[in-house]
C-alpha cells in the first residue's frame, strides 16, 4: 500500500521540475494575481464600479460618498456623515445594490456596506 503523503510529495516535485524547465517568469505576469489575492481590483473593475455608482446614486449625495474597496463581493462605500450612512443603509441600499448588479452582471456583488468616512479621494 502506498503512502498518500509520498504521492503528494512526488506530485509537488514534478510541478517544481516543470516550473524550473519553464524558467523564470516576468514579474509583470505575477503582479496581477498577487494584487487580486490581496483584494485590489483591476483597473477595468474599478472603472466599471465608479461608472455604475455614478448612475446609481442621487445627485444630492454623490459628492458625499466614495467607493472604498470590494472584498468578498461586499462593496464598502465611505459616506460623509452618520445621518447619510443611516439613510443609505435603511432606505436606499436594496435599490442601489440592484442597480449596481444590473450595471455589472459579471461582478459577484453580494452587498453594499456604508461606513461613516468622509470622502478624501483615497478609495477604489
Amino acid at each position: 500500500m502506498t503512502d498518500p503523503r509520498s504521492a503528494h510529495a512526488s506530485g509537488n516535485a514534478n510541478s517544481e521540475k516543470a516550473a524550473r524547465k519553464r524558467g523564470p517568469r516576468p514579474v509583470s505576469d505575477l503582479v496581477g494575481g498577487a494584487l487580486r489575492s490581496l483584494g485590489v481590483p483591476s483597473a477595468r473593475l474599478t472603472d466599471g464600479l465608479r461608472k455604475a455608482w455614478e448612475r446609481a446614486c442621487e445627485e444630492s449625495w454623490r459628492d458625499q460618498t466614495q467607493l472604498r474597496r470590494i472584498q468578498g463581493g461586499v462593496l464598502d462605500i465611505g459616506v460623509g456623515s452618520e445621518a447619510l450612512r443611516a439613510e443609505l443603509t435603511n432606505f436606499h441600499r436594496e435599490r442601489l445594490l440592484a442597480v449596481m448588479r444590473a450595471a455589472l452582471p459579471d461582478v459577484p456583488l453580494i452587498a453594499l456596506r456604508f461606513v461613516t468616512d468622509p470622502a478624501d479621494g483615497d478609495g477604489v
